[in-house]
């Protein structure tokens, strides 16, 4: 999610600011590894089949 830029131009509290401001952080980070061909990269994460350890508790 890329945060609108005029948002951070608006009189938001602090903690939101704060909180979009690491989500464009988080997102830039994520398309950096990404284009690097960086091993384990989020994209690879969702791919990824899921393993259900053998250890489980009953339902």
């Amino acid at each position: 999610m890329k945060a609108n830029p005029d948002r951070h131009d608006q009189h938001l509290p602090e903690h939101q600011r704060i909180a979009d401001l690491v989500d464009d952080m988080e997102d830039r980070l994520a398309a950096e590894r990404e284009a690097k061909g960086v091993a384990g990269n989020a994209s690879e994460r969702k791919q990824a089949e899921q393993v259900e350890p053998d250890d489980q508790a009953p339902e």
